[in-house]
């Protein structure tokens, strides 16, 4: 089964994406929509990259479109408010 790469991982991390995905228990990827439900919420995901950077760990840019919806695709459409704005706004991490 394909699934999307979810943008809490540490590896991959997108701040914009992952408090998305937190938020609406799912994630969009290449333009498909998957659903996954968060035991915990954002700040944990995002504590847990900070360690991760902390410790060494490499980030790897999957480019700011990756977390997009595809409109005109069938792909679920979600209004975002307040936060960091939609997902759209997405960014790679570019270091300290």
């Amino acid at each position: 089964m394909v699934s999307g790469v979810d943008p809490c991982l540490p590896q991959v991390y997108n701040e914009v994406a992952c408090q998305y995905a937190t938020q609406h228990q799912g994630y969009y990827y290449g333009g498909m929509w998957y659903h996954h439900v968060y035991a915990m919420p954002f700040i944990y995901y995002h504590n847990g990259y900070s360690g991760y950077v902390g410790g060494g760990g490499r980030v790897r840019s999957l480019g700011a479109g990756a977390y997009e919806p595809h409109i005109g695709s069938g792909a679920r459409t979600t209004v975002v408010r307040g936060g960091f704005g939609g997902i759209g706004g997405a960014r790679g991490f570019s270091g300290s």
